[in-house]
């Protein structure tokens, strides 16, 4: 009898021990938790709460029905309303307008500086972003526009590539105001930059698209697609006076950027440092698409 009540109380204090040693480990801290809770302690700083998040799977048919709403909102936005028909038959035959019908928002916030962001460059050319920023930071300055120097988005962009897609929510354009002071913003996405071996074609499309951020309306939006034949050979290095050698191969590009630029902007309404603002309210103003082929080689 004694023995049955050694061997159950021997038991009994094995389970209880094993007991009180999962409660112990249940609430006692971690040692990483315990670390954290000294160096707040010592710095008096607030040790961060990390908050679990619920990731949401979508369906093939939900991603599409997303895309289709947002590229609606776009074309609202942009003013692109027209149905196809429309379209097509202005795309045949232009209907005059007017800067101030076609960018009354230029006009009516008046925007003095601009924010270049880099490039999204989605084509095949790595040097794209380069050689479209380079011209277009030029070309609006000489439209009379303060452009902020490129070298700050150009230190965002290699920090998060994303920074460079137009497709934001509106506070984080509003944002660029309290960061950067900038009136409005250009985003640019470059969707080809080419040149085949076999041809003298350069084929160069880009989006463009002015974003305000005081009220993050589009001030400015346009869609060029052109065609440039190249003249051959492009350039011929001199080393007596050449001092910078450029690739034979990207000087064609380098230059159908610059006239690119140009015909793009042709119709940009002029800035507050320029001798005509506001005085070409009354002049033409080109398409949103523009779909030009042009011959750049000497006559």
């Amino acid at each position: 009898m004694k023995k049955a009540l050694l061997l159950i109380s021997i038991v009994f204090l094995f389970v209880s021990c094993d007991v009180a040693k999962k409660i112990i480990d249940k609430n006692m801290p971690e040692e990483v938790d315990q670390t954290e809770d000294v160096i707040a302690e010592i710095t008096g700083e607030k040790k961060e709460v990390i908050i679990d998040t619920t990731v949401t799977l979508l369906t093939k048919k939900e991603i599409k029905k997303i895309k289709k709403d947002r590229e609606k909102e776009d074309k609202i936005a942009r003013g692109d309303t027209l149905g196809f028909v429309k379209k097509k038959f202005y795309q045949f035959f232009p209907k005059r307008e007017d800067r101030i019908v076609s960018y009354p928002k230029m006009y009516s916030e008046k925007p003095k500086s601009i924010l270049l962001i880099y490039p999204w460059n989605r084509s095949k050319n790595q040097y794209a972003s380069e050689m479209y920023i380079i011209n277009l930071s030029k070309e609006l300055s000489q439209r009379g526009y303060y452009v902020i120097p490129t070298m700050v988005t150009l230190n965002k962009h290699t920090q998060d590539t994303m920074f460079s897609s137009q497709y934001i929510k509106a506070d984080e354009i509003r944002k660029y105001k309290e960061e950067f002071g900038a009136d409005a913003v250009m985003f640019v996405t470059v969707y080809s930059l080419s040149k085949p071996w076999w041809s003298t074609n350069i084929n160069s499309v880009a989006e463009y698209a002015l974003l305000s951020t005081t009220t993050t309306d589009t001030l400015f939006y346009r869609r060029a697609d052109f065609n440039y034949d190249s003249p051959i050979p492009p350039y011929k290095p001199i080393k007596s006076k050449d001092t910078y050698e450029m690739d034979q191969r990207t000087i064609p590009l380098f230059g159908t950027c610059f006239q690119m630029q140009r015909s793009v902007f042709m119709d940009f309404p002029y800035g507050p440092y320029h001798k005509n603002y506001l005085k070409d309210q009354k002049k033409f103003s080109y398409q949103r698409e523009m779909r030009y082929k042009i011959d750049a080689r000497p006559s």
